[in-house]
C-alpha cells in the first residue's frame, strides 16, 4: 500500500502478489485490482475482483459491499467481452492499424465528427483535459517507459502546468462519460495492442491542439511553436 500511494506502482504489483501468494485473502486482490484499472486492464480487474469476492464469502464477508459496487463499475467497462464485441475489434485493428483505430474511438467516445478531426478542429477543451490527465495517469499509475510520446511530452510540459490542467476539468459528468466509453474500447485490446492505441491517441491529440494553437504548418521551419500549447509557453522555464 505504501508503494502504490507513492506511485511506485510496478513495486506495488509485485508486492500485491508476493502478498497473495503468502496468504490469500480478498485485499491485495481488491487493490491490485484497482491498480490494473488505472492501467486500463479492466478485463484483468475483473477477475480478481471476482477472486476476492469468492475469498471473500468464506472469510467474513467483509468487503461484500465494496465489491458488488466495484464489480458493478467494472461490468460496465468490460461489456465488450460479454457481448462478443472485443473479438470483433481486434479484428478490425489487425485491418486497418492503430492510428486509424486509435483516432476512430477518440471521435466516437468523445463525441467529434471525423470531418471535423481531419481537418484539424478536434481540440475541444474536454479532450485537451483528457491528454493532461492520461498523461498524469501514466506518471502516476503506469510505467511510462513504455509510453515514449507520453514521457516526451511529460519532459516538455512542467509538472505544475500539468497538475493544473488535471485540476481543471471543463466538465466533469461529461469527462466521465467519455473516459468510460474509451476505456470501454481500450481494455478490448491485448496489452500490447492497446499500449500501441493509447501511444497513437497521445501523439493525435497532441498534434490537434497545436494545429489549433499555430496552424497546420505548426512544425514548419519558421512556425513560432515551441512544441507546447500557447497555454504553456509561459511556464516553461
Amino acid at each position: 500500500m505504501k508503494s502504490a500511494v507513492e506511485f511506485r506502482s510496478n513495486e506495488a504489483l509485485d508486492y500485491y502478489a508476493k502478498s497473495i501468494e503468502a496468504s490469500e485473502n480478498p485485499s491485495p486482490y481488491i487493490n491490485r485490482a484497482n491498480l490494473l484499472g488505472k492501467r486500463i486492464r479492466h478485463y484483468e480487474a475483473r477477475q480478481d475482483l471476482l477472486k476476492a469476492k469468492k475469498l471473500d464469502l468464506t472469510q467474513g464477508k467483509q468487503f461484500q459491499d465494496v465489491l458488488n459496487y466495484e464489480l458493478a463499475k467494472n461490468s460496465v467497462v468490460t461489456s465488450n467481452y460479454a457481448n462478443g464485441v472485443a473479438q470483433k475489434l481486434v479484428a478490425d485493428l489487425r485491418d486497418k492499424g492503430s492510428s486509424f483505430v486509435a483516432y476512430r474511438i477518440l471521435c466516437t467516445s468523445f463525441g467529434i465528427p471525423q470531418i471535423r478531426w481531419d481537418h484539424g478542429h478536434g481540440a475541444t477543451p474536454l479532450i485537451e483535459f483528457h491528454l493532461f490527465n492520461d498523461l498524469d495517469n501514466i506518471v502516476k499509475f503506469d510505467d511510462i517507459s513504455r509510453y515514449p510520446e507520453a514521457q516526451g511530452l511529460v519532459e516538455m510540459y512542467p509538472a505544475a502546468f500539468i497538475e493544473m490542467k488535471v485540476g481543471d476539468c471543463p466538465n466533469l459528468s461529461a469527462f466521465e462519460s467519455a473516459e468510460t466509453k474509451l476505456h470501454n474500447f481500450l481494455c478490448s485490446y491485448p496489452e500490447d495492442d492497446m499500449i500501441q492505441i493509447r501511444r497513437h491517441t497521445h501523439y493525435e491529440i497532441h498534434r490537434q491542439l497545436l494545429i489549433r494553437d499555430f496552424g497546420e504548418m505548426f512544425d514548419a521551419l519558421d512556425s513560432e511553436c515551441e512544441g507546447v500549447i500557447k497555454e504553456a509557453e509561459p511556464h516553461l522555464s
